[in-house]
């Protein structure tokens, strides 16, 4: 015999509900929306007096700061959670709280020194206005350099470790007052001079009132990564200095690779122990180039020169079997005819057993 199913009494009520509510009676599920406006209305209110600024010309490296004003039209308090910006060149201060009836801030600040022209900002307001959460800011402005750099806008300097190189950038300004008089450089190895530029060489189309700076990096300069700012004291009021980028890199004259050697724990009774050392020749000036000598001052490990080509020559270090056993640390001595490295000393380590 079939047994009858009843619906749950959880059934039945959801089913009187939903037959209100089609029905046009005030059931559960008109409630929810109601009840929701009524929190809204209790709630904290976001009004943005000017969500849009446009603060127009301002100079390069002259920081843009503008305030936002926000009042709260709602009845309990107002909490600003979190002000996002857009770049990382903007920043944002802001009212965390803002009482019913009062007014708050949210103050932008951008950086201008890597801006020319038109540019927008945004920043994304986050509240806790349950009718309102979000709202962006949009910051505007035009970016003039009173003082330009050219033609580039940056020093660029590639070089050989003993060797001076330099790289030439030109000032020009529209202002009457424009003379520049100070030139600051971040390393002392690096020297600037400054000077008015040439009839002959003038840029075309820009006021003739022009001046170069001719960056050097010393002979002396170390190897690596050529990087920081050149700043410039230029007579102008509205753009006083100006920041000129430098990047490049002084590469070492004579590669070595690798620059040390660990043999390792080994028993050179058997297949022959071998390790090999390239040194290469970045110097394509150089009318020649050759390794004149290569020893080691360890006993029992020999060095032998292979040229490989006009630029590269390896170095085979080669173990004797009857090399005393034991702990060994010592360098490898390289003689080159580089002027600026003629000797490339090369640690070597290992154990014998």
């Amino acid at each position: 015999m079939l047994i009858p199913k009843f619906p749950s009494r959880t059934a039945l009520a959801l089913g009187a509900a939903v037959a209100l509510a089609a029905a046009g009676a005030p059931g559960l599920l008109a409630q929810a929306p109601a009840k929701a406006d009524a929190a809204a209305a209790a709630g904290p209110k976001l009004v943005v007096v000017e969500d849009r600024k446009d603060v127009g010309t301002v100079p390069k490296g002259e920081p843009i700061k503008h305030v936002f004003v926000l009042k709260n039209t709602g009845k309990t308090d107002l909490h600003v959670t979190d002000v996002k910006p857009s770049c990382g060149c903007t920043v944002p201060e802001f009212d965390k709280v803002i009482k019913p009836g009062a007014e708050g801030r949210v103050t932008l600040t951008v950086d201008t020194k890597n801006f020319s022209g038109p540019i927008s900002k945004t920043a994304l307001l986050m509240t806790d206005d349950p009718s309102t959460p979000q709202v962006t800011l949009f910051l505007s402005a035009t970016v003039k350099p009173f003082v330009e750099a050219l033609p580039y806008g940056f020093f660029r300097i590639t070089a050989l470790s003993g060797e001076a190189a330099s790289s030439d950038v030109i000032l020009v300004s529209d202002e009457a007052e424009f003379k520049p008089t100070k030139v600051e450089t971040p390393n002392a190895f690096l020297k600037a001079a400054l000077s008015p530029v040439p009839e002959k060489e003038l840029i075309k189309d820009k006021n003739p009132n022009q001046w170069k700076i001719t960056l050097t990096a010393a002979a002396d300069a170390p190897e690596g990564i050529l990087g920081g700012t050149v700043k410039v004291a230029t007579g102008v009021k509205r753009q006083p200095e100006i920041e000129i980028p430098l990047s490049g890199f002084v590469k070492p004259a004579i590669s070595v690779t690798p620059i040390s050697i660990n043999f390792g724990n080994f028993d050179p009774k058997g297949d022959a122990v071998k390790r090999n050392v390239m040194i290469v020749n970045n110097n394509a000036q150089a009318a020649s180039f050759a390794v004149t000598k290569a020893e080691t001052n360890v006993p029992g490990i020999s060095a032998e020169i292979v040229p490989v080509d006009k630029s590269r020559v390896q170095v085979v270090l080669s173990v004797d079997q009857k090399i005393k056993k034991g702990v060994f640390e010592g360098e490898l001595l390289i003689k080159t005819t580089d002027k600026a490295k003629g000797d490339v000393k090369v640690p070597l380590k290992g154990v014998i057993l």
